[in-house]
Order: C-alpha cells, then sequence, then structure tokens
C-alpha cells in the first residue's frame, strides 16, 4: 500500500510536466517570427556611413511611409522581446544546472534588443507625433546617433545571446531534454555572435531561426509527453539498508 501512495504522488505531477511548456514553445514561435520580420524591416533603414550619411538620413525620414515603417519595427520588436522572456523561462528549465547562465544571457538578450527597438526608431515616432521637431540636417545628426547606439545595442544583445546558446550547449551534452543537433546550432550561431560587427548582420536572423526550432522543441515535448530534463535524468535512489 505504501508503494501504491508513493507511486502515485511521483505520477500526479507528471500531466502539468508534460504541458507547462507548450505556452511558452508557441510564445517561442511568434517571437521567432517577429524577430525575422523586425530584422528585415530594420535591413530598409538608411545608411549611415558614407559622406553622402546626413542627406540619405533626411530624405528617407521626410517619407511618411518610412515614419509608419520605423513605428511598426518598434512595436515588432517590443513584442518580440516580451514573447522571448515567456520563452526562456521553458528554456531555461531545460538547461539543468546551467539555467542561471541560460536566464542571464537570455535576459541580457531582450533588455538590448529592447534598447536598439528604442533607439532606433525613436526618432521617427517623434518626427511623426510631434509638429516642434522637424526632419532637418540638424536633428537628423541626432537620428544618426540614436541608429548606431541601436546597432551597438543589437551587437550586445548578440553578446548575451551567445552566453545563453554556449550554456544550452553544454547541457545539451549532458541530458536529452535539449536534442544534440539544437545544441550544435546553438554553439555555431554563438561564436558568430562573437564576431560583433562582422556578423551582426547575419546572426540575429540565425538566432530567430534557432528561437523557431528550439519553439518547435518545446511544442512537441509538451503534446508527446515528455518531461523535463530532471524528468528525463533522474538522481538515482540511495540504496536500502540492508535488513
Amino acid at each position: 500500500m505504501g508503494g501504491t501512495m508513493m507511486a502515485s504522488q511521483n505520477a500526479e505531477p507528471v500531466q502539468p510536466a508534460q504541458h507547462r511548456d507548450l505556452w511558452p514553445g508557441i510564445a517561442g514561435l511568434a517571437a521567432g517570427g517577429l524577430l525575422i520580420a523586425g530584422y528585415v524591416l530594420w535591413t530598409f533603414t538608411p545608411d549611415v556611413t558614407g559622406t553622402g550619411a546626413l542627406r540619405t538620413v533626411v530624405l528617407w525620414y521626410l517619407k511618411e511611409s518610412n515614419q509608419d515603417q520605423s513605428e511598426a519595427l518598434a512595436l515588432i520588436l517590443l513584442a518580440a522581446g516580451l514573447l522571448f522572456l515567456f520563452f526562456l523561462v521553458a528554456l531555461s528549465r531545460l538547461a539543468g544546472n546551467r539555467s542561471h547562465l541560460v536566464i542571464v544571457g537570455g535576459t541580457i538578450y531582450t533588455a538590448f534588443l529592447l534598447v536598439g527597438a528604442l533607439a532606433g526608431n525613436i526618432f521617427a515616432i517623434t518626427v511623426r507625433t510631434s509638429d516642434v521637431f522637424p526632419v532637418l540636417p540638424e536633428t537628423s545628426l541626432i537620428a544618426i546617433l540614436l541608429l548606431n547606439t541601436a546597432y551597438g545595442a543589437i551587437i550586445a544583445a548578440m553578446v548575451g545571446a551567445a552566453v545563453m546558446l554556449f550554456a544550452l550547449w553544454r547541457a545539451s551534452q549532458e541530458t536529452h531534454a535539449i536534442p544534440a543537433w539544437l545544441g550544435w546550432a546553438g554553439l555555431v550561431v554563438a561564436v558568430l555572435s562573437l564576431a560583433g560587427p562582422w556578423s551582426a548582420w547575419l546572426t540575429p536572423i540565425l538566432l530567430a531561426a534557432w528561437v523557431l526550432a528550439a519553439s518547435v522543441v518545446l511544442i512537441l515535448n509538451a503534446l508527446t509527453g515528455k518531461e523535463d530534463a530532471a524528468g528525463l535524468n533522474p538522481q538515482p535512489l540511495p540504496p536500502e539498508p540492508e535488513r
């Protein structure tokens, strides 16, 4: 009877553990899709390098369609960051004893993503909503500064993402909760992210694709009834004393 009661107690948490990652996985899918859409829109922002950067920026921000695009980009990236946090909590559970590194790296990524989203688009939002802030060569110098700030924030965000991905790669070597292929794919993105400005044009898209893949893993684990890392790799019970 005692064995039956212990078995029932051990079985009770299984159902919640099977399905608790379903909604975080769905949030990750949405975050990955929004990140890809946001980074694609980001490629249309004006080039601020070269001697003609000031003229390019002035002409770009004078178009109302571009102002609308910047406002939409800010909202997309802010929503992606919020959804990513829900996804991050579930992802950290799969990392076992490296969950703190996943949380720290993912939080740094999210924080700098939001900084980049606001810095890179606040000029257009201000121009659109304020009657006393026109697009002039003098004010457009601020836009160039903010766009460079946003670019730096994305580079910093990818450093945080690299910490998260390195931790998940190590966890994938120790537990079946994270597929080995997902861990190795994350390692590739992490290494590329450390190249800073030389790879920042590519790594955000790669990370977004990785988030989509990891979200699918979370959803499949939830639907097929797989448990988290602790459940898949239980600690051995101590031997019973001899009688």
